[in-house]
């Protein structure tokens, strides 16, 4: 027989990880819009903005990636603790009941 094992506590320290990132992300404003104006020239005020715009956006993007990875952290965990729990039922269920009460010992 095959065995299957899941360090559940490295999934769930994986799962931490992912949540403070993704609360990182969450967190932070948009940025360089405020800071465009500071700069005093047009230009470099238009690369600001282009800079902010651009890390909005793939801000944005890696916040999903990291989402649907908790869920999947999430769904691995939940499977597999419902299989081994129905697996562990079914050892139960099929192991032959032995009752000691101390008879016929000797």
């Amino acid at each position: 027989m095959t065995d299957l094992q899941l360090d559940f506590d490295a999934l769930r320290t994986a799962r931490t990880r992912v949540d403070d990132a993704l609360s990182t992300f969450e967190s932070a404003g948009t940025v360089g819009g405020d800071l465009a104006g500071l700069t005093g020239e047009d230009r470099l005020a238009g690369k600001v903005r282009d800079f902010a715009d651009n890390w909005d956006y793939n801000r944005g993007k890696l916040t999903e990636k990291l989402q649907f990875l908790r869920d999947g952290i999430d769904a691995i965990v939940d499977s597999m603790t419902e299989v081994d729990a129905e697996l562990a039922r079914q050892a139960q269920e099929a192991a032959p009941e032995t009752h000691n009460d101390g008879e016929g010992e000797g």
